[in-house]
């Protein structure tokens, strides 16, 4: 067939087609100079000739496909020709091109090739048309293998789009493997395989990666030996094809102090793929479950071109289209040290709109501090006004001059009949108007105060939606590296001889790209953890009642502002017995302890390092390193790990994750004079306890949370300060860490704050400090940001010996833990009065502070309750009749309080009724007055409620 039934408009496209590749070509080999071209030149251009083959088979011009698949298999080869003898090879291609263009003359001319002309060309120049088992290149031992060969000069822009293409067909590569072994004969996963090793070879010659493009053409002439039905896919094949992509990574990695790696693997993995495909095609078992597309013979004509051509010239047809959908979308590449200096730019913008926020709460102060000076002079104006202002002038005894003439003729007007004046009388009415402008000044500026802070609202919006935009831009769907894992799933059953099945949820959970980076080789301890720990033998989960094949199961998803990844096998759960056992062996736990242990204390030993369970020692398990090394990853990235098990059920692992590392919440902490922050995906919850709550057992600050004992530590301590005395207990932030929850003393909780993490350096004292960053507060001051885990086991690990390094929570042996021990203060102290009224709270504050009493004022009962909170207080003394909280929700809520159960709290307001009175006395209050109180009456109240003794000396 030659073309003859093709509408001349197609025909037209693949003429223009052809002449652009012909144009190509012939600038390969034909330089400017007259030169011949070196191989690495023309190498690249076999694309060119193959998208001209599949075109050609397309549109039925045989003949010419034939004659591209020589130019394609002769360029292809071209790094492995013979240097003395490129040059006349060169004149050969040039000839075919002649040949080809030609033939494409011809067709432009008549419509029809010439089939006679093509065969006889080949016939002639037969010796140089590449035979399927060479066109892979020779053998090569390592020596043979030149650092320019393994780590070319590259461009940088072109190979950062290389690079994570050719990331992304490895893990195809891998994915279709894997389906392989499930289904070996699966023939839309062989073609699959196959497409994408042919387009990462064309990818990688294309920008001049020799060496990948050498080896996955290897894979490439194995998986089309596979289509063509002359071999199968063998267990041996998979491993082969998983090693080439292993050796593809390293080489992607261009690191040079691994070239003496890279070669030796690299040359092993090649013979191995030769080997393979040297075998002859009758020692190959060949068993095809449906029928593979087979090329066509060219000697028929009348057939039509051959299926994978016809896939190959879409492709092409593709590949034009594919401006516009790229015009439709506009998509571009952005390098990601680009995204994290934006995402640097709006963390800036976030402390600069703090700072903002600083300096209008402190203008709404001033604004509220002027307002009730404002109401002091309207008070003093009004005072001053009904004196003076309506105050009748006495008759003036002057005589004589005009302006006495005048006044005196005035004085048949009686006092209703004409107003008088003098200048008492014009002082008023002008400090009067005076108070009014600055009434409506202060109207002006408290509208301006609240449009400015719903413009700070919307800013933040703003702020935070750009903040949001950018680090979504940064994240990727963390299914990315699970290809791995079931690599890593395939590897460890093979090697255990265990039948293991890994199910997958969640993948298009997105997450900080750094993150997912990171999180690779932690999550594949877990899963390799899973399969050797966790899954029982098939005799075993047969002889149990449970299905012979175990499951892995690898989940991912949103909680909130975290990402969480659980991994959960159903195998036979974690042996509490022979953990304890284990560490019992080991010396890390005396024996009568380890019998004491709870369950969940004796899985916190997994996370010890050096400990393991595994009877015997292999490749991938029995080593000592996994556990612990996945805890320290996991808290590096200021994550945490919780465990879940269930005798002969199974055990999960559940990994809790920031969704970005550059901008995170944290609670802000005053420790002495120094601010500090902690992650709040590090806190579990933050305890405000009564006096008395903390107890000391065995040399320990213990406290009670719920049923569970929380030991407490010196925030100031821990860090190496000097511990500061309080007015009252101090509260207690509750940290997560891997050996569980720890309670950390700190003098002031500042609040929750957004903040930016900036990298510290890399400076030995702060690579070893158990900070993780700093931050910039809106004040501008220095705010560190502190890894709680590091912090406690740092301290703990400095006060042992080294073999008592990790468990010393579970052995209380602690030799320097008596100097960990908080300070809490002295015991409650002073009274705490709540009114929403400036005046009383002056008035009777004056009065208390007169009887010897320290008063602290709260200006509405959740202001009241914020700073009960605080600290402990002999007496509170609150209103009844106020905003957000009135007084009988103050009372409750005191009384549900432990802190504040059995403070006296005394009622003091204007309702004298007695369904008032007993309402307050029936929920908790210990004593009612009404206003207005006078000061003996008050003082004496106080004095029966606390006593003389709560007045200061």
């Amino acid at each position: 067939m030659s073309g003859d039934s093709q509408p001349e408009s197609l025909v037209g496209v693949f003429l223009a087609e052809a002449a652009e590749g012909l144009e190509g070509l012939r600038s390969a080999l034909h330089p400017a100079d007259g030169s011949v071209p070196p191989p690495v030149s023309v190498q690249p251009e076999y694309i060119i000739a193959h998208r001209l083959r599949g075109a050609a088979s397309l549109y039925g011009f045989i003949g010419v496909a034939g004659l591209a698949e020589v130019m394609e298999g002769a360029l292809e080869g071209a790094a492995a020709y013979p240097s003395a003898e490129w040059p006349g090879f060169v004149e050969v291609l040039r000839d075919l091109l002649e040949a080809l263009q030609v033939q494409i003359d011809r067709i432009n001319r008549l419509g029809a090739e010439d089939q006679a002309a093509c065969e006889e060309w080949k016939m002639r120049h037969a010796q140089h048309i590449p035979s399927p088992a060479a066109s892979s290149g020779p053998s090569v031992s390592a020596a043979q293998l030149s650092d320019v060969y393994l780590l070319p000069e590259l461009d940088a822009e072109v190979f950062s789009y290389f690079a994570p293409e050719a990331q992304e067909y490895v893990e195809a590569i891998e994915a279709s493997l894997l389906k392989l072994d499930k289904e070996p004969h699966n023939p839309e996963t062989i073609q699959l395989l196959f497409r994408t090793a042919h387009t990462l070879k064309g990818s990688a010659y294309t920008v001049g990666f020799t060496a990948i493009g050498d080896l996955i053409h290897h894979v490439e002439d194995l998986m089309g030996a596979v289509q063509e039905g002359r071999m199968q896919v063998t267990s041996g094949m998979a491993d082969a094809i998983f090693k080439s992509v292993d050796v593809v990574r390293l080489l992607l990695k261009r690191d040079s102090r691994l070239l003496a790696q890279v070669r030796g693997e690299f040359v092993a993995v090649q013979q191995r793929l030769q080997r393979m495909a040297a075998t002859p095609a009758e020692a190959m078992p060949v068993v095809v479950a449906a029928p593979v597309p087979v090329a066509v013979p060219r000697e028929v004509p009348a057939e039509p071109p051959p299926q994978v051509e016809a896939q190959e010239a879409a492709a092409g047809e593709a590949a034009k289209a594919a401006p516009k959908e790229i015009e439709e979308g506009a998509v571009i590449r952005v390098s990601r040290e680009r995204l994290e200096r934006l995402l640097n730019l709006v963390g800036e913008l976030v402390i600069g709109r703090g700072r903002l926020e600083q300096r209008l709460l402190v203008l709404e102060q001033l604004s509220g501090q002027v307002l009730v000076y404002k109401n002091r002079l309207s008070e003093s104006v009004r005072s001053f006004e009904e004196k003076h202002a309506f105050t009748l002038p006495a008759p003036s005894a002057g005589t004589g001059d005009v302006g006495g003439a005048g006044f005196n003729a005035l004085i048949d007007f009686g006092a209703l009949e004409f107003d008088k004046y003098d200048d008492f009388n014009i002082l008023a009415r002008r400090v009067a108007e005076i108070s009014a402008d600055v009434g409506e000044s202060m109207s002006q500026l408290s509208g301006s105060i609240r449009k400015a802070r719903e413009d700070m609202g919307h800013l933040q919006r703003l702020t935070l939606g750009m903040r949001d935009e950018i680090a979504r831009a940064r994240m990727v769907p963390i299914g990315t590296p699970f290809t791995r894992f079931r690599r890593a799933v395939r590897e460890m059953a093979r090697a255990t001889g265990k039948d293991v099945n890994l199910i997958t949820s969640g993948e298009q959970t997105e997450v900080d790209t750094v993150l997912v980076e990171r999180l690779v080789d932690p999550l594949v301890h877990l899963v390799r953890n899973a399969v050797y720990h966790g899954i029982e033998t098939t005799a075993v989960r047969v002889a149990r009642g449970k299905p012979a094949a175990g499951t892995v199961y690898l989940h991912a998803a949103h909680r909130g502002n975290a990402a969480i990844i659980e991994v959960e096998d159903d195998g036979g759960g974690i042996d509490v017995e022979k953990i304890k056992a284990k560490a019992v062996a080991m010396g890390v736990v005396r024996p009568e302890l380890a019998a004491s242990m709870s369950d969940s204390e004796a899985m916190k030993l997994i996370f010890l390092p050096g400990f393991s369970t595994a009877d015997t020692v292999g490749d991938q398990a029995g080593r000592g390193v996994g556990m612990d090394v996945v805890k320290r990853a996991i808290e590096a990235i200021n994550g945490h790990i919780d465990i879940e098990t269930e005798k002969g059920a199974g055990t999960k692992f559940t990994l809790s994750l920031p969704l970005t590392l550059l901008i995170s919440t944290a609670l802000l902490v005053r420790v002495g004079t120094d601010r500090y922050a902690i992650p709040l995906a590090s806190i579990r919850e933050v305890v405000l306890p009564a006096r008395g709550a903390i107890q000391e057992i065995s040399g320990r600050a213990i406290l009670q949370v719920g049923e569970e004992a929380i030991d407490v530590r010196s925030f100031a301590l821990l860090l190496g300060l000097d511990q500061q005395s309080s007015d009252g207990p101090l509260p207690v932030v509750i940290v997560r860490t891997s050996t569980g929850a720890i309670g950390l003393a700190v003098d002031e909780l500042l609040g929750r704050q957004e903040i930016v993490i900036k990298a510290l350096g890399t400076l030995k004292p702060f690579r070893e400090s158990c900070f993780v960053g700093a931050t910039i507060d809106p004040e501008g001051r220095v705010v560190l940001v502190v890894d709680v885990s590091r912090m406690v086991g740092g301290r703990r690990a400095e006060a042992l010996p080294a073999s008592e390094t990790a468990p010393t929570a579970l052995l209380g042996e602690g030799t320097e833990e008596e100097d960990l021990l908080p300070s809490f203060g002295p015991p409650a102290s002073g009274i705490l009065l709540i009114d929403d009224s400036l005046s009383v709270r002056k008035f009777v504050g004056r009065m208390l502070e007169g009887g010897g009493y320290e008063v602290d004022t709260a200006v509405d009962g959740e202001d009241g309750l914020r700073k009960a909170s605080a600290r402990s207080y002999q007496l509170i003394i609150t209103d009844l009749e106020m905003p957000k909280l009135n007084g009988y929700e103050v009372i409750q809520a005191l009384r549900t309080r432990q802190q504040t159960k059995h403070t006296p709290i005394l009622v003091m307001t204007t309702r004298a009724g007695e369904k008032h009175r007993q309402m307050a006395l029936s929920m908790g209050a210990t004593g009612y007055i009404t206003k207005p109180v006078e000061e003996k009456a008050l003082i004496l109240e106080v004095e029966q409620r606390i006593g003389a003794t709560g007045a200061r000396a």
